[in-house]
């Protein structure tokens, strides 16, 4: 059996000394924390309702409760869908470009800021990034902020360890215990029921034995996109985040997983069993609108409602510091409190700021509820109008002959009537014009709120508009999007400081000491320049992420838009030779080999050239490593004056060497002088 260690809680009970909430126990302290909660959801009333209005109008379901006849229109706008799609795409079109992150250093940690650049680009491949961050960008369209979960990923590994274990001795006789099998007893932990580490008095008797233990090893980054109606901040009121002293996130976990996670020393067990057996995950005001249906879950499926509070407080009168808690709210039970070392982090994304809030506006919600309904009325009006007018209904005298039941109305049917005007249509007009323009102004109203237009959305708008005045159109629409992507550029650098720091802690614990290097990595690193041979024989190891460093996102709205990348390269390019002759120091920057290679890798990105490691893969290096090479030897002064001399004696040929040497000498026996043919320096 593996030897447990409970580490539940970090402080002792009798640690608590009262100094904050009056909190000196741990029944204190989960009833302080509870009580928080149940304040904090409260504050939210009417955020749920919202938040599913909102995903409702993007999901286009129906909401027409009353509709003026059966089978009536019941058409919901998608102009709340479009522009979340339109923006949405072009957000994260920017975001993930070729290389996510740029990665600037200070000092000596300059020369290590393109291999920190490749690697961070490959281990968010490696992560599955996109996938977070393209629910969390959805998500902060129609919810207050879209809210994202960086901690350090670890998992338990069972490892045999040597360890000195005390052994039982009588009381009376105060000899060591035996068992039946002859072999010592050991003095037992009475809550893990593991043998007990001897003390280093050598007169306790001990011996050495093989037991095996519970570690917890670091995996990398994990993320958790957490819903807004499961994430709480405290207070709910905090206008900047230096008013929040906590952070609360509602989860779920299987009664199974919590009595496993008990028995390795996760959660205290007496908490885990205190809350109880029966199922929690129900629909309600306790969870969010989910995607799915939630099922009901008994037996092992059970799930237990709790809540994980990243809180700042002074619990053992020594200051204030962050603690990580687990409560379950009902039950009024902490089931784990650990010292905060801030490695796991709540990012939110918020791309419409609202003032005097952490939170911000809804794209649905907010900034488009009215367009939306208005253009649902105008949408239903039309669709019911057209319907009347194509299918008007039919005129009946009272006492006609006709029966519809018996003679329905159709195509090629026979009515019976004694005179022709015993039955007619009702005169009704199609839909005005008038309509028709008003759909038109929805969509302007639209346009002019998100800052979007058919043209910037990829639609023939259908108007005859010069290609100036397009290009005019698109660019003004262009800067309402970067103003999002701004917003959104301090949550990525921040997000890029989180993974930096984990990562470093990841290579500081690993055994060997360093981590393997993927090949596509490697691959990627002669891409930009790197040597390979610099990684340690194939190995990262930890002090090659150490240093200053700065990440923030690459891509903007210019780099993401392919058309207007390739004009600007081809300017670049038209420009270039007449600068190069201009100033020599420019040509010699270009003819340089990281350049050349900067270059070549603009060039297949703006032309979208597949095949990128022809170019710039190994065999390629190896190529412009021999160009670089002969180019530095072409500008020796000296190799140049030896292949002038192998040429016929002198740099402009054999007339011109015979001309340029030194007069010869007298007499014939003094040695030549350095700078001749024969002394070459």
């Amino acid at each position: 059996m593996a030897r447990v260690k409970s580490q539940a809680f970090d402080l002792r009970a009798s640690q608590l000394k009262g100094t904050h909430a009056d909190v000196k126990s741990y029944e204190d302290l989960a009833l302080w924390l509870t009580e928080e909660l149940d304040i904090a959801i409260a504050a939210r009333s009417g955020v749920d309702v919202e938040i599913r209005e909102n995903w409702k109008r993007y999901e286009q379901q129906r909401t027409r409760m009353n509709p003026p006849w059966p089978d009536a229109a019941d058409l919901t706008s998608p102009i709340t869908t479009e522009y979340t799609d339109a923006l949405h795409a072009r957000v994260m079109e920017t975001i993930f470009t070729d290389t996510v992150f740029t990665v600037e250093g200070w000092g000596e940690s300059a020369q290590k800021a393109s291999f920190v650049e490749e690697f961070h680009q490959r281990t968010l491949e490696e992560e599955r990034l996109q996938d977070y961050l393209d629910e969390v960008l959805m998500r902060s369209w129609h919810e207050p902020a879209g809210v994202l979960e960086v901690s350090e990923g670890s998992t338990l590994r069972r490892e045999q360890v040597r360890m000195r274990a005390q052994i039982a001795v009588d009381e009376t006789t105060g000899l060591p215990i035996v068992g039946e099998d002859n072999q010592p007893q050991f003095v037992l932990n009475p809550e893990t029921g593991e043998p007990v580490e001897a003390p280093s008095d050598p007169s306790v008797p001990s011996a050495d034995i093989d037991v095996t233990v519970w570690r917890p090893v670091r995996v990398g980054p994990a993320y958790d996109v957490v819903p807004y109606l499961d994430f709480l901040t405290l207070p709910a009121h905090a206008r900047h985040r230096d008013q929040v002293w906590g952070y609360a996130k509602r989860f779920y976990r299987r009664v199974p997983e919590l009595v496993q996670r008990a028995k390795q020393g996760i959660y205290d067990s007496k908490a885990v069993e205190a809350i109880g057996t029966d199922n929690e995950r129900e629909h309600g005001d306790k969870g969010p609108t989910d995607a799915v249906s939630v099922v009901d879950q008994r037996g092992p499926t059970a799930e237990k409602e709790l809540f994980e509070m990243q809180f700042l407080a002074d619990l053992d009168g020594l200051g204030e510091r962050w603690y990580r808690a687990t409560v379950h709210r009902d039950k009024r039970v902490l089931l784990r409190l650990k010292f905060d070392d801030r490695t796991t982090r709540y990012i939110r994304f918020v791309p419409y700021k609202k003032p005097g809030a952490i939170d911000g506006y809804t794209l649905s919600g907010h900034k488009l509820i009215t367009v939306h309904e208005e253009d649902t009325a105008v949408r239903n009006m039309r669709a019911d109008m057209a319907a009347l007018a194509i299918a008007s209904p039919i005129l009946k005298r009272q006492g006609a002959l006709w029966d519809e039941y018996e003679q329905p109305f159709g195509p090629r049917s026979v009515i019976t009537v004694r005179e022709p005007n015993e039955i007619s249509q009702l005169p009704l007009r199609d839909v005005p014009q008038s309509i028709n323009q008003w759909k038109a102004d929805v969509r302007m109203d639209g346009d002019r709120l998100v800052g979007q237009n058919d043209t910037s959305l990829g639609v023939d708008s259908g108007e005859n508009n010069t290609l100036g005045e397009e290009r005019l159109r698109a660019g003004y629409a262009e800067v309402r999007v970067n103003l999002l992507i701004k917003r959104l550029k301090e949550p990525m650098e921040e997000l890029w400081q989180a993974r930096h720091h984990i990562w470093k802690r990841v290579l500081a614990d690993q055994a060997s000491g360093a981590l393997p290097v993927l090949q596509k990595a490697l691959i990627g690193m002669e891409a930009r320049g790197i040597a390979v041979s610099s990684v340690n024989d194939g190995r990262i190891a930890p002090d090659m992420l150490e240093g200053q460093f700065w990440g923030k996102p690459r891509g903007s709205v210019e780099s993401s838009d392919m058309n207007a990348a390739r004009a600007y390269f081809n300017q670049l390019i038209a420009v270039l030779p007449g600068l190069m002759k201009v100033n020599p120091t420019i040509a010699a920057l270009f003819s340089a080999g990281p350049a050349a290679k900067s270059l070549i890798e603009q060039l297949l990105r703006v032309y979208r050239w597949p095949d990128k490691q022809a170019f710039l893969g190994s065999e390629a290096q190896a190529v412009l490593q021999r160009e670089e090479e002969k180019r530095q030897m072409m500008g020796n002064p000296q190799l140049q004056m030896l292949m002038a001399m192998a040429n016929g004696g002198g740099p402009g040929g054999p007339q011109a060497g015979a001309a340029a040497g030194p007069p010869p000498v007298q007499g014939g026996s003094e040695p030549p002088m350095p700078g001749g043919p024969a002394g070459v320096m």
